[in-house]
């Protein structure tokens, strides 16, 4: 209720609980706000019975998740602002947005949750003159609730009537700043333009992504194994790889490129030695470093790769490969470790050209481990990864990569900054 007293008053305009309300005992008032919440059965879901790190064994999956238990319980302690929550299914989205809720309950305070889809449908049966509740009381108790979650953003049917429907309301609390929080399968970016500019505003908005997308090439991210995610430049020190000291000066030349190259990716870096001499160690550091600061990065093994693939193919159905394929060929950053230890089918020389020669064209930054010598590799493939204009060769050692006469080359020092003349 709100009080009767003139423009100007402290009291004018503010809402404060009617006598019937005051007079209600605690279990009395949590039975009403939980009756409001429309939780249901998702009331068994709190704070207290949700796994702190998540349930994905990726670390860097775990990292996120706790990160946004952290916001949720923050949030849940005093609303403010909005939340959104984004990741696969059964990835805990939905238990973080009713562990809020339920938090907020315990404290007195009302919460609405609404399944998106349900409160479209909802909204459709308000028009019926046999409504218990009338289209613009519904439409008013959802887009004015205190707290309002909504869940399974962006899976409705998209129809004009629901999209303007769904926009009137997000629209009305950007506009009023109300606290929300949103769960949604899909990535911002792949909203509706119009949502994707209010859930996105960053003073306002705090986007927690809790998994990466799944059934892609992030499946394949051979850097969030606990061996790879340790090899950095930090721990990278060359005289565990050799004691002989030609051998050492190649790797610490390399190293020293290939820090340079984590600063700024650009161009082609192929990582050349035989085995046991830290190539992997030099790529997975590069990785590393990059990550740091942006998420786009794919390190993936060779063979894995073409067995992905594989597994992805199916003649009837050709989307999954194309995703998978697409994903590889367009990442900011690949880094394609073990060239060479693949089986050499005409299908995978084919894959892997078609990849490589892409990224060539387009000058995208790649990073390549192979033990191969220019003369065992397929011409084409060779012709793109000793292209000086684009790509740097960095030497693990005395090692013949570009044939006996040039066995002593070190390694070059700069990268091509130029482009090619097409």
């Amino acid at each position: 209720m709100r009080k009767t007293v003139r423009l100007g008053h402290p009291d004018f305009g503010k809402a404060f609980p009617c006598r019937c309300t005051e007079d209600e005992d605690a279990d009395q008032r949590l039975a009403r706000l939980q009756r409001y919440s429309n939780l249901g059965a998702l009331l068994r879901l709190t704070f207290d019975d949700l796994m702190a790190r998540g349930r994905s064994p990726r670390p860097q999956d775990q990292e996120r998740f706790a990160a946004a238990v952290a916001a949720a319980r923050q949030f849940a302690g005093e609303p403010s602002g909005w939340l959104v929550f984004s990741g696969p299914s059964g990835c805990g989205k939905t238990h973080l947005a009713a562990a809020i809720a339920s938090r907020c309950i315990e404290q007195g305070r009302p919460a609405l949750f609404m399944v998106v889809p349900d409160l479209l449908d909802h909204l459709r049966a308000a028009y019926r003159p046999d409504s218990d509740i009338g289209y613009d009381e519904l439409f008013e108790l959802v887009r004015s609730a205190p707290l309002l979650i909504l869940d399974d953003l962006g899976v409705h049917s998209s129809t004009p009537w629901a999209d303007e429907k769904l926009f009137q309301i997000v629209n009305h609390r950007y506009q009023a700043r109300t606290p929300t929080v949103f769960t949604t399968a899909r990535d911002v970016g792949e909203l509706d333009p119009r949502l994707q500019t209010r859930l996105g505003d960053v003073p306002l908005s705090a986007v927690h992504r809790l998994e990466a997308a799944r059934g892609g090439a992030i499946e394949m991210d051979a850097l969030d194994l606990p061996l790879l995610r340790g090899m950095t430049f930090k721990a990278f020190d060359p005289q565990h790889l050799t004691s002989d000291r030609e051998e050492l000066k190649f790797i610490r030349d390399a190293y020293r490129q290939a820090l340079k190259f984590a600063e700024e990716p650009r161009d082609w870096l192929v990582i050349a030695g035989g085995t046991g001499r830290g190539k992997t160690r030099l790529a997975a550091a590069i990785g590393n470093y990059r990550r740091e600061a942006d998420p786009g990065v794919l390190f993936v093994i060779v063979p894995d790769l073409l067995d992905r693939l594989r597994s992805a193919f199916n003649p009837q159905n050709p989307k999954a490969y194309d995703e998978v394929f697409e994903q590889v060929r367009n990442v900011p950053l690949l880094i394609l470790d073990d060239l060479g230890s693949q089986t050499g089918t005409p299908w995978a020389e084919e894959k892997l050209f078609q990849l490589l020669n892409y990224r060539y064209n387009a000058c995208l930054p790649t990073v390549i481990t192979t033990s191969l010598t220019v003369k065992d590799m397929d011409g084409r493939l060779a012709s793109r990864l000793t292209d000086p204009q684009v790509s740097s060769i960095l030497l693990m050692g005395r090692f013949d990569f570009w044939g006996k006469e040039k066995a002593a080359a070190p390694a070059r020092p700069t990268r091509g900054r130029g482009r090619r003349s097409t």
